[in-house]
């Protein structure tokens, strides 16, 4: 089984043209075989197949490196991270990313302490906590190079949680597919409230997947009121 699960990934990695090597290989085989115990006692993915996860989780995490691999890209942050995607595939293809995990269920927290123990990962911080309160302390906002909130929820709500965490010059990229990128595409004045600006919209194909990355780079301060408190981003998002 482990050779047949290598093998796949190899194959679905290398449509992106990426390579990984044995080690690489093998803690991503490590990292599948605790979702799938772990996801017997907690919700962690609806994804049950060896191939579905591969090409779900997997390579469509790394997929993000695409848009990003010409850019100075030291620190991190994945925001409701989940059971670790798109963070830890990432820190799997680079170790010389440093990593901030934010989440705000603990069974998950639990989980990515425990993976990330078993796959030896150094510089990677778990936080649990929403991405509302953590975007006002003064240590983690506009202080990472990269962020990304893979299906947390809707482009502008996603927005107001992920910018306030980017650096002026750093990036926050957007993730969608070809049911979704109109809404993405109308946020641009709520990028700009932000402090952001579309930059670049890139189209990335794996097995038949379409996934539609906007590089959104962050121009100027995010306006100290933002992100609003627990909630209200999603009671009441910035659709100008």
């Amino acid at each position: 089984m482990e050779e047949s699960f290598k093998e796949i990934l190899k194959e679905k990695v290398n449509e992106l043209n990426l390579k990984l090597d044995p080690l690489q290989e093998e803690k991503f085989y490590l990292y599948y075989k605790a979702l799938k115990e772990w996801n017997r006692k907690i919700n962690l993915t609806s994804l049950e197949g060896e191939e579905e996860i591969i090409l779900k989780h997997f390579v469509d995490s790394l997929a993000c490196i695409i848009p990003i691999k010409d850019e100075n890209i030291e620190k991190i942050i994945d925001i409701g991270t989940g059971a670790g995607f798109p963070g830890i595939p990432l820190k799997i293809y680079n170790e010389k990313y440093k990593l901030t995990l934010l989440e705000s269920q603990k069974k998950k927290v639990l989980f990515l302490e425990e993976i990330t123990k078993i796959l030896k990962l150094s510089n990677v911080e778990i936080i649990w906590d929403r991405a509302e309160n953590l975007g006002k302390n003064p240590k983690y906002r506009e202080n990472f190079d990269l962020a990304l909130a893979r299906g947390v929820a809707k482009p502008h709500v996603v927005l107001e949680y992920a910018i306030p965490f980017v650096k002026i010059g750093g990036i926050f990229l957007g993730q969608a597919t070809p049911n979704n990128i109109t809404e993405w595409e109308n946020t641009k004045r709520t990028i700009e409230i932000l402090g952001g600006e579309i930059e670049e919209k890139l189209e990335v194909n794996f097995d038949n997947i379409t996934r539609i990355f906007l590089k959104i780079r962050k121009k100027n301060n995010t306006p100290e009121k933002y992100p609003r408190r627990p909630g209200i981003p999603e009671k009441r998002p910035l659709i100008m």
